[in-house]
Formats: C-alpha cells, sequence, structure tokens
C-alpha cells in the first residue's frame, strides 16, 4: 500500500534545514539531511523543468551538479 501526503517521510523528529541551490542550472529548494541534499521544490517558470527527471521532488541531488548557494 502507498500513502500519499504532504508530511515529509524524513526529518519528522529533527528541525529541517531548507536551502535555496542552484542545481544544474535551475533554482530550487532543497532540505540539508545526513545524506546530502534532497530536493523539495523547483523555482521555474518553464513547464519544462517540472518534467525533468534530475528535478523530482524527494531525489537526492548530486553534489558536482550544486554550483552556488543563491542568497
Amino acid at each position: 500500500m502507498m500513502y500519499y501526503s504532504v508530511a515529509p517521510i524524513y526529518g519528522l523528529d529533527e528541525p529541517l534545514d531548507y536551502v535555496e541551490l542552484d542545481y544544474n542550472g535551475s533554482s530550487v529548494l532543497a532540505c540539508k539531511t545526513g545524506e546530502g541534499y534532497i530536493l523539495e521544490r523547483i523555482y521555474s517558470t518553464d513547464p519544462k523543468d517540472y518534467l525533468r527527471e534530475d528535478l523530482k521532488p524527494g531525489k537526492l541531488l548530486e553534489n558536482n551538479l550544486i554550483k552556488q548557494i543563491i542568497k
């Protein structure tokens, strides 16, 4: 059985640290975890960005594609 929920499946017992990143040319919001950055949200006006495999919410981001932290 699969449940769909707006609640994250990780980090429920600890405070979450969110950061805005430039990932592979796209602005994204990621959650910092012990395993790395996990994609939470995409900031884009291009509908094609939401269909990209590398920008699926919940994906563990590859460190070599993270360019800079947006402040």
